[in-house]
């Protein structure tokens, strides 16, 4: 099973960069490995969204 451990939205050249680790558990609910990471360019009308929302309520809170 894995499970996501960090998220993040970074501005990129081409877009909205999400990045994320995430960290593997067998059946037994033991760490079998740590740190892995991930990322694409959010793309659909749900991901942009999402990311507008989030850095809406981030900066209402500057």
């Amino acid at each position: 099973m894995k499970t996501l451990t960090g998220l993040a939205v970074v501005p990129s050249a081409e877009g909205k960069r999400i990045t994320y680790t995430y960290s593997e558990l067998n059946e037994a609910g033991e760490v079998v490995s740590a740190g892995n990471k991930g990322n694409y360019i959010a793309v659909t009308e749900t991901e942009l969204a999402a990311v507008e929302t989030l850095e809406s309520a981030a900066k209402a809170r500057l």
